[in-house]
């Protein structure tokens, strides 16, 4: 919805949270640091363990870095900053 994320994305956030799974993920992070201040964070959960590779792939081509990973059986969650931070 390009009128919606238009307004979600006229500021941008410290924090941004995405808990879904991985195919949805994959399909956001192209947009996904628009929404992102560059000290901000974004926190990503839902992610089973035989997609993380290629969440981390979209997500470090869109522009974003993983700074952090946990694991909790199979599912994984990732901390991701923008790579252009101030």
């Amino acid at each position: 919805d390009k009128e919606l994320m238009d307004q979600l994305a006229a500021g941008t956030y410290d924090l941004v949270l995405v808990n879904i799974v991985a195919d949805v993920i994959i399909g956001l992070a192209p947009v996904l640091p628009r929404f992102v201040k560059p000290d901000g964070l974004v926190l990503l959960s839902g992610i089973l363990d035989v997609r993380e590779q290629d969440v981390v792939s979209a997500l470090t081509a869109s522009g974003l870095e993983i700074v952090e990973r946990k694991a909790c059986e199979d599912w994984r969650s990732l901390c991701a900053r923008r790579r252009d931070r101030a």
